[in-house]
C-alpha cells in the first residue's frame, strides 16, 4: 500500500534535505568555503556552519529528535485507518455525526 500523497511528499522532502546536507558536508573537503557552498546550494552560511560543525563530532546529519509527545499511531495504523475509510466512508461519517 502506498503512503498518502501528503505523507509521500514529506518523505521526498526529507530525502532531498538529507542529500543536500551530504553535499554540504562533502564540499568543504574540496576546499570550498562556506560562502561558495552557500552560493552553490542556496543555503544560508550559518546553516552550513551548523551542519558541518554538527557532523564532525557526531558523524550524523539528521536532526535531533524533537521534544514533546510522540505520535500515538504508527504509520501502519494510519494506513489501515485510511484503507478502512476508503472502503466504507459512510460508516465513518455516520460514526462521526452521532
Amino acid at each position: 500500500m502506498m503512503a498518502p500523497p501528503h505523507t509521500q511528499k514529506l518523505f521526498e522532502k526529507r530525502a532531498e534535505k538529507n542529500i543536500l546536507r551530504y553535499v554540504i558536508i562533502a564540499l568543504p573537503d574540496f576546499d570550498r568555503g562556506y560562502k561558495q557552498i552557500s552560493k552553490k546550494t542556496g543555503v544560508p552560511v550559518p546553516t552550513i556552519q551548523r551542519i558541518v560543525k554538527r557532523y564532525h563530532p557526531y558523524g550524523q546529519i539528521k536532526d535531533a529528535p524533537r521534544s514533546g509527545r510522540p505520535t500515538l499511531l504508527s504509520q501502519d495504523n494510519l494506513e489501515a485507518i485510511e484503507q478502512a475509510v476508503e472502503n466504507n466512508p459512510r460508516s465513518f461519517v455516520n460514526e462521526l455525526t452521532r
